[in-house]
């Protein structure tokens, strides 16, 4: 799929001729799920092997009609009566498949996404050697009768955002491969992909240490009481616990540290990086390893603010964010 997008990007004949291909398939009948496939939506040509066993019949009946061979006849005509009834077996064994829905799952730019397609079989009469194609993906499957069945094909991704797949192709070769049917239709919503993380993005704002969840600093102004140690020349006259001191026969020292929530604040604007892509890249690293560390945290893009808030539901709205950034 990625290489024939390229190609038609490339050459704009090429391009014009997809895109009224397109308009005539979708005319002819519905092209987005939920659809019954029906006559309309068949389409049927000889394979490979058909066309070269199809020559070869007719060179025999040419033969045949010339030498007078009833033999040969005999040959050419059972031979076409089989093609014939390949021809009629492979397109009943699409006619009537329903392709009820398509789904996909987010992944990051970069990484295959499976499209996970279910099909329902109403007839009580098994569909074999079916196939789904996705530019150079290719699935095989059969079809149980009376059956639902869900299949994924992978669809390369590239670029984050929403992703449009090109129209999928469902075809079978049944019964003997004299012939190939198939349709064509397309997912009836686009998919999200991702951003790409960073691979080595700069550390986390704020200098959390993410062992804790929390940092905690030494501050001489500190309000927070944090424990007693062993007094040294260097501490103020105030600090030093008398009354503890007296007890344990030393003279002790306390201590205060501030302490910092492990709170996080993401902003697209101070975020490091060379250009646009690479800033999103570094923020979608942070979101990920907040996400693992269970940190809270709020996202900022430009005039807008995502948070405080944690959890997989907040880590998946902020990657939202950063795929529809533009």
């Amino acid at each position: 799929m990625a290489r024939s997008a390229v190609a038609l990007r490339r050459n704009p004949l090429a391009r014009v001729a997809r895109q009224y291909l397109d308009q005539w398939i979708q005319r002819r009948a519905r092209g987005v799920p939920p659809i019954e496939v029906q006559y309309r939506q068949i389409f049927i040509l000889p394979t490979r092997f058909g066309w070269m066993l199809g020559l070869l019949m007719f060179g025999m009946l040419m033969g045949s009609l010339n030498f007078n061979n009833n033999l040969g006849l005999l040959t050419t005509f059972v031979v076409a009566g089989l093609g014939l009834v390949s021809m009629l077996l492979a397109y009943n064994n699409l006619r009537g498949i329903r392709i009820h829905r398509t789904s996909a799952e987010p992944v990051f730019a970069g990484q295959p996404l499976t499209l996970n397609i279910t099909f329902i079989n109403d007839q009580n009469r098994v569909r074999p050697a079916l196939e789904m194609l996705a530019g150079k993906f290719r699935v095989e499957f059969d079809l149980p009768g009376s059956s639902l069945e869900e299949v994924g094909i992978r669809i390369p991704t590239h670029h984050r955002g929403w992703l449009k797949p090109d129209r999928l192709r469902l075809q079978t070769c049944h019964p003997i491969g004299l012939f190939e049917g198939w349709t064509w239709f397309w997912p009836e919503r686009p998919v999200l992909v991702w951003p790409r993380p960073a691979s080595h993005p700069p550390p986390l704002p704020s200098g959390h240490d993410l062992e804790s969840g929390r940092q905690q600093r030494n501050e001489p102004e500190g309000e927070e009481f944090f424990s007693l140690r062993d007094w040294r020349s260097s501490d103020p006259v105030h600090r030093v616990a008398w009354k503890a001191s007296q007890r344990h026969q030393t003279l002790l020292s306390r201590e205060f540290r501030a302490e910092q929530s492990d709170h996080l604040t993401f902003d697209l604007a101070l975020t490091p990086g060379r250009d646009l892509e690479e800033r999103i890249s570094n923020l979608t690293a942070w979101v990920l390893q907040a996400e693992r560390e269970h940190l809270h945290w709020t996202l900022k893009l430009n005039d807008a603010s995502h948070g405080p808030a944690s959890g997989k539901r907040h880590c998946h709205h902020c990657l939202r964010m950063l795929a529809e950034l533009q």
